[in-house]
């Protein structure tokens, strides 16, 4: 009777042991990272911040899945554009339409054409400081959602960026 109790005991161990080993591998994964780049400026003397990310999603790469993405930022930046690398190249920016909210903006992209076969992909958010504040650090996150097989990840991260980095720029 012992004898099955341990037997019993052991595969469970063994079980769970593969169980947090595949649970922690997948997490490596998946991921994002954020950074902030300083353009200079623009025609109208407003200072331009790129936020690039790159993400990968890992083994969802293989199976049917959409993505959304968000961006949100700090009181007197605007977003404006957006662009994703998709097969490889940047194309055009597009524009990025703000709904009735003033603090954060979604996109959306074909998870075909910006994901590669590794499941990699990349892109950048382009933000102007439309109403210079008094605040001495800014800072901008971006969020994308993949779903797939009926499941939804959520990935996330941040950047920020002092006043004197854009100014100087």
């Amino acid at each position: 009777m012992g004898l099955i109790i341990i037997g019993v005991m052991l595969v469970i161990c063994i079980f769970v042991a593969i169980l947090v080993i595949v649970l922690k591998l997948s997490k490596e994964d998946i991921k994002l990272q954020v950074a902030a780049t300083c353009e200079g400026k623009n025609e109208l003397e407003q200072a331009i911040i790129k936020i690039y990310f790159t993400f990968s999603i890992g083994k969802l790469a293989s199976r049917k899945k959409e993505i959304i993405g968000s961006v949100d930022w700090s009181e007197g930046w605007m977003p404006v554009s957006y662009n994703l690398k998709e097969q490889g190249v940047y194309e055009e920016e597009r524009l990025l339409v703000l709904k009735d909210e003033d603090t954060y903006a979604t996109f959306e992209f074909d998870a075909t054409n910006a994901v590669d076969a590794q499941g990699q992909g990349e892109g950048y958010v382009v933000l102007v400081l439309e109403n210079p504040t008094n605040d001495t650090s800014f800072r901008a996150g971006i969020v994308l959602a993949v779903t797939a097989n009926m499941v939804t990840y959520q990935l996330s991260d941040s950047t920020s960026w002092n006043n004197e980095f854009v100014v100087n720029h």
